[in-house]
């Protein structure tokens, strides 16, 4: 048995996530044994919409989360798999051709490699940095679909290829962040790629998956169909501007109005009986009944709010002559304000992926992970606009980890581990010793070049 430590570094506008695995490699297969042996997170400052914006306090952040996962793993984290996102990111689809022989020959991985390099000879500019190579389909002489042509007999091949990108710069400044922190990039990896091998198993991906990430600042979008990424779509929208709304409607305080979206906040366009009948005090204004107060009276009477009489709320008593009126807020308000907003953005995501959902069969697997996802009414609306069932994502198969914050950790590390057993040579025995490493080594040098 092969083990390895893998660190997965999940950075975002929140929070800073590190998780550390143990991955065992199974003898004579491809299987993979998990332990996953501590995870922690800080909160994040220099990042934001997946763009380093203070080196200095990024990378103190990291260094903070990846200090911690150390002495929970008791480990000693030399490298990372870290996950990249945002508006950068692009994704190109090109077509490479290969010609194999004049006669049908067996097409090899040789073959293969010459086939996706010519795919990715394509007008790309300078700035731009490829993340991943996504093979979507083959071809055998022009006519003939395949998954996998490796073993195959053509005449020639041909290769639908997806090119994900990110700006070059983009990604020095997130390595720059991570260098001075102490750790080396192992790898990015997309984090909608990582957050989906957490959430979904390998027939959910096999029949078509979405993965929608609503963060803080950003909403991401991942589209998957027979187990490969095909797409991904970043939306610059978060939990932020759900507060951005109640503070520029209310005229509070960004903090107030956070406070009010995390403690009362609820997105619905339905009229059930759904709401409490609390009335809720805005934070600014407890104490304050001076001219300000008179502002935002009219503000609130304009937007549906309601002015009662403290009296009645607080002691349910007959109302003296003099009354002392304060401004309240229902949570049915709050959802007035806030349902537009969310509408707006969910019908975009929308617009992007109605191709990918008309053209499956049966509804695909879609779950909705980060912060946003916890707002009551969140899960609902979006499966309303939608039109197709969707569900909170939650962790698969760890036995140690339910926490679906750390759902891209994990994914990231899982990701990282199947890539490395993938290129490993499998040995001809079953011990692994120093002489079966080696034949195996000369075997896969000799397949390579020969």
């Amino acid at each position: 048995m092969h083990k390895d430590i893998i660190c997965g570094l999940d950075i975002g506008s929140s929070s800073v996530r590190a998780l550390v695995m143990e991955s065992v490699g199974l003898p004579r297969t491809k299987d993979i044994k998990e332990n996953i042996l501590g995870f922690s997170q800080s909160p994040t400052k220099g990042f934001a919409k997946g763009v380093v914006t203070n080196l200095g306090f990024l990378s103190g952040s990291i260094e903070d989360a990846l200090s911690k996962v150390e002495t929970l793993s008791r480990c000693k984290v030399r490298k990372v798999i870290v996950n990249i996102s945002g508006v950068h990111i692009r994704t190109f689809k090109s077509r490479g051709s290969v010609h194999i022989s004049d006669r049908p020959s067996e097409i090899t991985t040789r073959d293969l490699k010459r086939c996706i390099e010519s795919a990715k000879l394509i007008g790309m500019s300078l700035d731009r940095d490829v993340l991943h190579l996504i093979a979507e389909r083959f071809y055998i002489d022009d006519k003939i679909r395949i998954d996998d042509p490796v073993g195959l007999f053509g005449s020639k091949l041909d290769i639908d290829l997806n090119i994900i990108t990110s700006l070059v710069s983009i990604l020095q400044n997130l390595t720059k962040a991570i260098n001075l922190a102490g750790y080396e990039v192992e790898d990015m990896i997309i984090s909608g790629a990582g957050t989906a091998l957490a959430v979904f198993d390998h027939r959910e991906l096999e029949e078509g998956a979405v993965i929608i990430d609503a963060g803080k600042d950003l909403t991401e979008a991942s589209l998957f169909v027979d187990g490969k990424l095909q797409d991904c779509f970043y939306f610059p929208f978060g939990s932020d501007d759900l507060t951005t709304v109640l503070q520029d409607k209310l005229r509070v305080m960004f903090e107030e109005a956070e406070e009010l979206r995390l403690k009362y906040g609820i997105v619905t366009r339905s009229n059930q009986e759904i709401y409490d009948q609390d009335q809720i005090l805005i934070p600014s204004l407890k104490n304050k009944p001076g001219s300000g107060f008179k502002d935002a009276q009219s503000v609130q009477n304009r937007m549906g709010g309601n002015w009662v009489d403290s009296e009645k709320v607080n002691a349910g008593t007959r109302p003296s002559k003099k009354k002392k009126r304060i401004n309240v807020i229902s949570r049915r308000d709050i959802s007035k304000l806030l349902f537009p907003k969310v509408e707006e953005i969910m019908q975009d995501v929308y617009n992007k992926i109605v191709p990918f959902l008309r053209e499956r069969k049966s509804s695909p697997h879609v779950s909705v992970v980060g912060g946003l996802s916890k707002m009551d009414g969140f899960i609902e609306a979006i499966e309303d606009i939608l039109g197709v069932p969707v569900e909170m994502a939650r962790i698969r198969d760890a036995k140690d980890l339910h926490d679906a914050n750390f759902a891209c950790c994990l994914g990231l590390a899982r990701y990282e581990a199947r890539k490395r057993r993938e290129k490993r040579p499998r040995y001809i025995s079953g011990t692994d010793t120093f002489a079966a490493r080696l034949i195996s080594r000369i075997q896969a040098l000799l397949s390579e070049y020969f």
